[in-house]
């Protein structure tokens, strides 16, 4: 994998967010923005701007890498106008499928853990990359309410043989892994230990909620401590380049983000 920039901590791009990002542009070392929600060139313009005052990330949601009939041509198309526009330092997207059948399922769907769903993301990473050369390409580990029947390898199995046989980079959820770590008992440094961590380049943290005895991924809350551990753990044993604070919604005050991007900064910088 690529050399990567080291960036710092950053937060998820929100519309709402536009002017404060720019004003506290010396507080943050990244913004992380959705392609899918970036409609049309007036949109790709504005973005732009952002990415005048800070550096910009692309995190896609809707490219479906695990479907086995391949990418949505005009997708992919869509993502490249975007990155020409903001030069990202690398692109990112899910281990997951979002489109089966020519139907779109509207979230982000687990795999089954086997050889040929590895072979399938594989695959279109491949196709990814001709269509954007020279782009580093992250892969994110996602949170399941429930894992797919016919597994073939665990989880952290799973996710290591698609980052190795895709030769990507890994974007390390560890919001995802506390909660598939609660959720599905087990124990998150385990987990950990069986990545290629020499492989992160970048980490997502955010904050959820507990609902009908189970823990939801929501991005709506801060961060909560177990994650904020794991951060300290992993960045004392792998260079992370950047880390993300995602909030999607129930959007808190400006400042109490950068309180959360200093506490991430704080963590990287006592590890380099």
């Amino acid at each position: 994998m690529a050399e990567l920039p080291f960036l710092g901590a950053g937060v998820s791009f929100r519309p709402a967010w536009r002017w404060e990002v720019i004003r506290h542009r010396g507080a943050l070392g990244a913004v992380e923005c959705i392609p899918e929600d970036v409609p049309g060139p007036a949109a790709v313009r504005d973005l732009g701007l952002i990415r005048d005052a800070v550096p910009v990330l692309l995190h896609g949601i809707g490219l479906s890498l695990g479907s086995a009939e391949g990418l949505d041509a005009e997708r992919v198309r869509h993502l490249a106008r975007v990155a020409e526009a903001v030069s990202p330092p690398w692109l990112s997207e899910h281990i997951a499928f979002t489109r089966a059948g020519g139907i779109e399922i509207g979230h982000l769907t687990p795999l089954p853990f086997t050889r040929e769903a590895v072979a399938a993301v594989a695959r279109n990473v491949a196709e990814l990359k001709r269509a954007l050369p020279g782009l580093p390409i992250l892969l994110e580990n996602i949170a399941y309410p429930f894992a797919l029947p016919g597994a073939e390898m665990s989880e952290a199995d799973f996710v290591r043989a698609v980052i190795e046989e895709a030769d990507a980079g890994l974007l390390l959820d560890l919001e995802n892994v506390h909660a598939n770590a609660r959720n599905h008992r087990y124990d998150p440094i385990e987990y950990l230990e069986s990545l290629p961590l020499e492989r992160v380049g970048e980490v997502h943290l955010a904050g959820g909620v507990v609902h009908d005895g189970q823990y939801v991924d929501s991005h709506t809350r801060p961060v909560p401590e177990e994650p904020w551990a794991l951060l300290e753990w992993l960045a004392s044993r792998t260079p992370v380049r950047a880390v993300i604070i995602e909030r999607d919604d129930d959007l808190p005050p400006f400042d109490d983000l950068l309180a959360e991007v200093a506490r991430a900064r704080t963590i990287l910088d006592g590890s380099r």
